[in-house]
């Protein structure tokens, strides 16, 4: 085979000897490197023996691959012979995964690998089992999947998650940009804890570092004053639609809001004043059985039935949502309110504020910590938690009966 040496210009002219015909050029600066000329085509190959068998392998074509790229690809299929890699197969090996992330791709949306993969995976095997694998599922793919489909699980890091999560906080969703980051993280756990990731890269490695900035997670220890809650309360019945009715439930039975807003008429026994919150829609996954005050039954009757199945609602097929738009209108027409009354404006204040200040109220009613506890919903934890089975109905609805006639005191100004 003739060795020449091999040039730009010599490869650009290169030509076969006929029609028909190939030429090979061997280069004399490197063994086993060189090129075949074709009557359309130009093909950079390089011999190379493994196993004790001579085997040759393409690099590429020019123009698309030049002399110098190569010459460097020539050199690494040898330096991965010397280390008892075959090139070949390797490169055989990159086609096959190649081709099988396409077809994967095709299958599913998604590439194998991927962010995108592994959340509709984990949709699929886990989502089902959460109490509220909905909500989760619902915002993989809003708010983290448009973004992330596509890329590659292993390359995430803190920073790819901060981009993420930039927008949502320039937005002003704070509170769900931590939602967002704790299903990520959940997510990449899992796929660490399945093997198909080594390591978490997205959470910090110090779990002892305070998180900084607006992320920042703070404990709350917002409970409303006597006048607070008597301007919301009134406020409320300046107000039409589920949320002020809603927010009067809150404030009665101190119980989260998503329970109220997803209240289901097969949970209630009216004429008991019970109310039963079934174990896979309560947060504990514990059934919890809440006695309702006569203000409460009253207010939860007078609903139209917009559904058969939910209370507070516009729609037939869901529970209320849209508290932002609501609580805006709300908090509108309560500053008014104090502006009238010559009181200066009410400090923010969220709908979790409602069930601190029932908790704080039944303290001040002199109702012990283990029933107020009950009341709300917590967990008694311990021995007396795994052992004492009563449900305390009665003495729940003590409780919330004396709360109600103490909430009734400061709507009639005698707080």
């Amino acid at each position: 085979m003739p060795k020449v040496k091999l040039t730009a210009k010599a490869v650009e002219n290169a030509k076969p000897p006929a029609p028909g015909q190939r030429l090979e050029l061997f280069d004399a600066s490197m063994p086993g490197f060189g090129l075949r000329i074709g009557d359309s085509n130009k093909s950079w190959f390089v011999f190379y023996r493994f196993d004790g068998k001579q085997k040759r392998l393409t690099l590429g074509h020019f123009p698309a691959l030049d002399l110098g790229k190569a010459r460097e690809k020539a050199a690494e299929a040898l330096r991965q012979v010397e280390t008892g890699t075959d090139p070949a197969a390797a490169k055989q090996a990159a086609k096959d995964k190649a081709q099988a992330a396409k077809e994967h791709k095709a299958l599913t949306g998604y590439a194998s690998g991927s962010f995108g993969a592994l959340a509709t995976l984990y949709i699929k095997q886990e989502c089902p089992a959460l109490r509220r694998g909905g909500e989760v599922e619902a915002m993989i793919n809003r708010a983290i999947l448009p973004t992330w489909k596509d890329q590659v699980a292993a390359d995430l890091r803190r920073k790819d998650l901060v981009a993420l999560l930039d927008p949502i906080i320039a937005a002003g969703q704070v509170q769900k940009a931590h939602k967002v980051r704790e299903i990520v993280i959940r997510v990449v756990n899992w796929s660490v804890d399945r093997g198909d990731l080594e390591a978490n890269l997205l959470a910090s490695q110090s779990r002892g570092r305070k998180r900084s900035g607006v992320l920042q997670r703070h404990n709350r220890d917002r409970v409303l004053n006597p006048d607070e809650l008597r301007d919301i309360w009134l406020a409320c019945d300046d107000l039409i639609g589920p949320f002020p009715a809603l927010v009067k439930v809150l404030i009665l039975t101190g119980q989260r809001r998503d329970e109220v807003s997803g209240m289901q008429r097969l949970e209630l026994d009216l004429d008991a004043g019970m109310w039963t919150i079934p174990s896979e829609r309560y947060k504990t996954g514990v059934a919890h059985v809440v006695p309702l005050v006569q203000a409460a039954c009253d207010i939860i009757a007078s609903q139209p039935k917009v559904s058969d199945k939910f209370v507070f609602t516009t729609v037939p097929d869901s529970g209320f949502s849209g508290y932002s738009w609501a609580k805006k209108v709300l908090d509108k027409k309560v500053r008014a309110r104090r502006a009238t009354e010559g009181l200066e404006d009410l400090r923010p204040w969220t709908l979790h504020d409602l069930r601190r200040t029932l908790r704080t109220g039944l303290s001040e009613l002199r109702i012990g910590s283990d029933i107020a506890e009950r009341v709300i919903g917590h967990t008694i934890g311990g021995v007396k938690g795994v052992y004492d089975r009563h449900a305390y109905v009665d003495e729940k609805r003590d409780a919330l009966e004396r709360w109600a006639a103490r909430v009734s005191e400061i709507i009639a100004g005698c707080a």
